[in-house]
């Protein structure tokens, strides 16, 4: 959903996507003050104050005959004494203020989301039914945490509405690559990316690496994604960036030796299963092909049977079942010999741990077709 938020009299903004809702609010100020621009605002914070007193300040006219603005945020902490308030205020048709609501669930429970209390629940569908028969003077808009495979895109929405800014696909997935999917960070990432712009200019991949690729060291499971896809070019790149700052390389060698190990296990499950590997990489049967992937990954020590909901960041994502088959059982063992002598040799101090050495092998792992 956009975060542009026409101005109604009583609008409830919802959602875990904290950035968008405020920018939503933001809007919504802005549009308020564009046609009153002497608009008074009184923010509520329910740890602070009575909902009754709040209530009470609404229902008396402004001294001045002046709109004024009430936002009252995590509107779910409200008791029920002080949702039946709210209530009662609707029945009036005010015409001096505009009331802005806001609450950090969301209206459907996936993973980690708040519960929602009965009485609020209860306020909520209220609300619901008097935006549907009411929209003149009621609105509600909610802003969803993006799954992390649809970051991109959310980046991709968002980046207009929070900077003026375009951004395409391609380079939205890059920042991720570099900055991570938590939106709070993009965001963050994005406003540094804007100050550093001519206005209106897009952002393009090169600007994303010299402000964003510039501050942020890369993390071990990243380089060992980057392995297990033979992406030799995104390997360096990751090199570089962790000899940008103090490294510790036995945290590296035990990540790319967990994912190899994954991968191999993918690649004898592979031999005793095919018609699962085929399923999830053919099936355009999105149910058949998520329980396929949910066996795999069992099998690879990737998830647990309660996982279902990770197949897809966890499989599909990077590809491991592709990253798994495009090496030979025995490249595995010859791989994993050679993690366990590099893995010595650095904590006994007889190979150096050098960003040079760390190419190396990492070069060999991904050529190891015409090496070995």
């Amino acid at each position: 959903m956009s975060s542009t938020v026409h101005a109604k009299p009583i609008m409830l903004i919802a959602g875990d996507d904290t950035i968008s809702r405020e920018k939503a609010e933001h809007n919504a100020i802005a549009d308020i003050i564009g046609q009153y621009p002497d608009a008074s605002i009184e923010r509520f914070d329910p740890e602070k104050h009575d909902v009754s007193e709040y209530v009470e300040d609404m229902l008396t006219s402004s001294m001045f005959q002046t709109m004024r603005i009430f936002i009252l945020r995590e509107i779910q902490s409200v008791n029920k004494d002080g949702l039946k308030l709210l209530n009662d205020i609707f029945s009036y048709k005010l015409t001096d203020q505009y009331l802005i609501l806001e609450t950090s669930l969301r209206t459907e429970k996936k993973g980690k989301s708040k519960a929602v209390s009965a009485d609020f629940g209860k306020w909520l569908a209220h609300f619901l039914e008097l935006t549907a028969s009411d929209p003149a003077r009621f609105s509600f808009a909610e802003y969803l945490q993006p799954p992390e495979w649809k970051t991109a895109e959310w980046v991709v929405m968002q980046t207009p509405l929070l900077t003026g800014r375009t951004i395409g696909m391609k380079e939205a997935q890059y920042l991720i690559d570099l900055a991570g999917s938590d939106t709070t960070v993009l965001y963050s990432e994005l406003q540094k990316i804007d100050v550093h712009l001519p206005q209106g200019q897009p952002i393009g991949r090169n600007d994303i690496a010299n402000i964003t690729g510039a501050t942020r060291q890369m993390t071990q499971f990243e380089l060992a994604a980057a392995v297990g896809k033979k992406d030799m070019v995104r390997v360096l790149e990751i090199i570089d960036s962790l000899y940008s700052g103090n490294v510790y390389i036995p945290l590296y060698i035990s990540a790319l030796f967990r994912h190899f190990w994954a991968l191999y296990r993918i690649r004898n499950y592979a031999s005793e299963c095919p018609d699962d590997i085929t399923t999830f990489t053919r099936s355009r049967n999105r149910e058949l092909q998520n329980e396929a992937g949910l066996r795999i990954g069992i099998a690879a020590g990737l998830l647990t049977a309660k996982q279902s909901s990770r197949v897809f960041p966890v499989m599909v994502k990077d590809r491991v079942v592709e990253q798994a088959m495009s090496y030979t059982q025995k490249q595995y063992t010859t791989i994993i010999g050679w993690l366990k002598d590099y893995d010595i040799g650095i904590k006994t101090g007889k190979i150096n741990d050098s960003k040079t050495g760390l190419q190396l092998l990492c070069y060999k792992m991904v050529k190891i077709a015409d090496i070995a």
